[in-house]
């Protein structure tokens, strides 16, 4: 345990689900594709799952870098409790290798660099409660890396009827995928581009192993989740890859998963590429909609293309401004004009969410006084 003590926030590390051990101290993680084999004192791709005595262990449990309470729109999530806040962390580490990261300085950076603290599930869970988010969300970097603390933190808000969410890049072995996601009650997965060369180049992985985990989403689970698609112009802007985009959804998932598309902004390696035009994704939602997409939305910008509306008669049914619900005319889940049934989660499906925590409030908060949420 010696040469991990600076790096570890509590007295003893967290071992690991979703490992084998193998010849001569190494240990394989089957938790995500790249199927990572570790020697002894090594880490995965990832940064946070070690290898500590020939046994795997996750630095990332209870440790989280980054904690804020946003609104669930900025997921996003547009079918799922509009205009609630949800309650929101991240870890170190991806793994991914994406070189647009807009989160870079907590995913590429390994546990030791930046600034976390110790939070089991339990202060997860009474943390969202004592700042009224009816939902957790594990976002900010890929929390399939972190799966044991989502497993854990997933049982406890169920206790108390929060909602938790994926904001996931959707690179996760079908070994691991129930074993998380049927805790799970609603993802947002990003579906980052749709060429391998662009996942092989751009984000150092496949595009197989994610169309897969939406396809295993649709068919064997009852999460409900959306797709985001971050358009970066010369890469993955050309509007015939936009459009075999939008036909596999259609295909493969339906017409009624909500799809965004989203600006880029020049940041950590991609800082010589421009933002993306307006016009750009006013584009390629109109692409998505001739398809036959019902709900196809614009993100990064300030648009018509952020309402909602009604695939039966047209009218906007939640009128929305950046991240902010401006109005919502949804009558249990139903357009008032026409009746058309809108696909989504406008409910708690818990009901009214439960208070008294197991650890008081008030115990809490001071414990925790330097959050600044």
């Amino acid at each position: 345990m010696q040469e991990l003590k600076v790096l570890q926030k509590t007295a003893t590390l967290h071992e690991a689900r979703w490992w084998e051990p193998e010849p001569g101290g190494k240990v394989h993680c089957y938790l995500c594709p790249r199927h990572c084999h570790i020697g002894p004192g090594q880490s995965g791709f990832c940064f946070i799952r070690i290898n500590q005595g020939g046994k795997l262990y996750s630095l990332g449990y209870a440790s989280p870098a980054a904690i804020q309470i946003d609104p669930i729109e900025k997921k996003p999530l547009n079918h799922f409790l509009p205009g609630t806040r949800i309650f929101s962390l991240g870890t170190a580490g991806c793994n991914m290798g994406c070189f647009f990261c807009q989160n870079w300085d907590i995913s590429k950076s390994r546990h030791d660099q930046v600034h976390s603290r110790y939070l089991p599930p339990e202060d997860v869970v009474a943390l969202a409660l004592r700042y009224g988010c009816p939902s957790i969300a594990f976002t900010y970097n890929e929390p399939t890396i972190w799966g044991e603390y989502v497993v854990d933190i997933c049982h406890v808000a169920k206790q108390y009827g929060l909602n938790t969410v994926m904001v996931t890049n959707g690179y996760v072995t079908y070994e691991a995928f129930h074993d998380i996601y049927d805790h799970v009650d609603a993802a947002n997965v990003d579906l980052k581009a749709f060429t391998e060369q662009f996942y092989a180049k751009i984000t150092l992985t496949h595009l197989k192993p994610v169309l897969e985990t939406l396809t295993w989403l649709k068919q064997e689970t009852n999460v409900w989740f959306e797709i985001t698609n971050l358009i970066i112009p010369t890469l993955n802007d050309d509007p015939k890859e936009i459009r075999s985009l939008a036909e596999w959804v259609l295909e493969h998932l339906g017409p009624d998963v909500p799809l965004h598309f989203t600006a880029f902004h020049p940041d950590f390696k991609l800082r010589d590429k421009p933002p993306t035009p307006p016009e750009t994704l006013h584009r390629a939602r109109r692409l998505a909609l001739d398809v036959g997409l019902h709900f196809v939305y614009e993100g990064n910008i300030f648009s018509e293309g952020a309402h909602t509306y009604c695939p039966g008669c047209g009218v906007i049914l939640i009128r929305r401004s950046w991240h902010d619900v401006l109005e919502n005319r949804l009558r249990k889940g139903t357009c008032p004009d026409c009746g058309c049934t809108i696909p989504g989660v406008w409910t708690n499906p818990y009901g009214k969410t439960k208070h008294k925590p197991h650890h008081p409030t008030a115990q809490l908060a001071a414990k925790h006084d330097d959050l600044n949420l």
